[in-house]
């Protein structure tokens, strides 16, 4: 009884319908990734543009958290507060600063804040909370 073959036709037709579906399903979606992949590059100025004056180049300013010290530069223009004597921020100070650029520039919110890797992640979250209680909400973090 093991030895009896058994003829069976596979009918092929569903995974033909089953592949030109993915067929035609790769071809839409290669045509929206190619549109994605289209560069963005606004330099080049057309006639309308000519006449618009450049816009101003915004100062950056900078937090710069130390093992040792705060630097905050705007631009090239630097300032640095060493840690308070019991080794922790010398918050009244770094606070001051924070409210001169806040009165320097009225309508700026963005900041940028450096560490090196030595610097503890509590002192990060530290002056991160420091500077997002002065009225600088926009904290762009950058670690080294």
């Amino acid at each position: 009884m093991a030895n009896k073959k058994v003829n069976v036709e596979l009918n092929m037709t569903p995974f033909i319908g089953l592949f030109a579906l993915l067929v035609v399903m790769l071809l839409l979606t290669a045509v929206w990734n190619r549109i994605a992949a289209l560069s963005t590059d606004t330099t080049a100025s057309s006639a309308a543009d000519e006449n618009t004056p450049p816009p101003k180049k915004q100062v950056q300013l900078n937090v710069t958290i130390l093992p040792h010290a705060i630097e905050m530069a705007e631009d090239s223009n630097g300032t640095r507060i060493p840690n308070a004597p019991s080794g922790d921020i010398d918050v009244m100070r770094f606070v001051q600063m924070l409210q001169y650029w806040k009165k320097k520039y009225p309508k700026r919110s963005d900041i940028v804040l450096n560490t090196e890797n030595t610097v503890t992640y509590e002192k990060l979250i530290r002056v991160f909370d420091t500077l997002v209680g002065n009225e600088w909400p926009d904290v762009g973090v950058s670690t080294q």
